[in-house]
């Protein structure tokens, strides 16, 4: 919550922020962070009326990539992966397993949803559909925010389908605007701020610790799971004003 909170402190302080640098380096997070997180960027930019660049580390997919578009321009590594536009759902299945160890499960419930999910039982045909139903809906909206915010993406049915592309591959197809490191885009930022040196500004900085489970997970971050994709963003936040 550090982050939400600084920005919000931000938001409402009226001192002067010449700029935002966010520094991204994340497979992704549950749907409702991200947005959160996103907007709350956004919201300071308005207000503001200040430029955001983004500078991409070794990955910023799903809600890493929500959180870039709300920038003016975006910049990664050559090296990077970005995109993953889609939403996920997995839910594990012990019912083998309770079969072979001999566990029996007793669910009381009030209503015929109310259990969706119960790892000890087969899922039924009308369940998976409205979990589809579900995903869909989320994907349509993380399309739709992308979209509002990068109408220049270029064959979108591919770059929103849940796929990561490379840092070419999102250059190309405009999901990036440059490939850069972060000292670029920092320098990128600076012309839009008409500022020429790093001298001539002033730098406030804040940084999410990572947790020891994302440093674990941090070469696991492109596997399909439900454990990767509910990690936490991992953002650097530089608001930047002339000295």
């Amino acid at each position: 919550m550090e982050i939400l909170d600084f920005l919000e402190d931000l938001y409402e302080d009226d001192g002067k922020v010449d700029g935002i640098l966010l520094r991204l380096d994340t497979p992704g997070g549950t749907a409702g962070a991200s947005e959160e997180l996103a907007r709350s960027i956004e919201r300071v930019k308005k207000k503001k009326n200040v430029p955001v660049v983004a500078s991409i580390g070794d990955i910023c997919c799903s809600g890493g990539y929500m959180t870039a578009c709300v920038a003016d321009a975006i910049y990664a590594n050559g090296q990077s992966l970005t995109g993953s536009i889609g939403t996920i759902l997995q839910i594990p299945n012990y019912k083998g397993l309770a079969e072979k160890l001999g566990v029996t499960t007793v669910t009381i419930k009030s209503g015929k949803m109310k259990d969706l999910g119960n790892p000890v039982r087969d899922m039924t045909e009308e369940e998976r559909a409205y979990l589809e139903q579900i995903a869909k809906s989320g994907h349509d909206l993380f399309k739709k925010f992308v979209s509002e915010r990068r109408p220049e993406i270029t064959n979108p049915e591919e770059m929103m389908d849940g796929r990561p592309v490379d840092a070419l591959m999102a250059l190309d197809h405009h999901l990036i605007d440059g490939i850069g490191t972060y000292y670029e885009a920092y320098r990128h930022l600076l012309e839009r701020m008409g500022v020429e040196s790093f001298d001539d500004v002033m730098e406030v900085y804040i940084k999410r610790k990572k947790g020891i489970l994302t440093r674990l997970l941090s070469n696991l971050s492109l596997l399909p799971t439900s454990l990767t994709d509910t990690l936490q963003q991992a953002l650097d936040f530089s608001p930047v004003s002339k000295r």
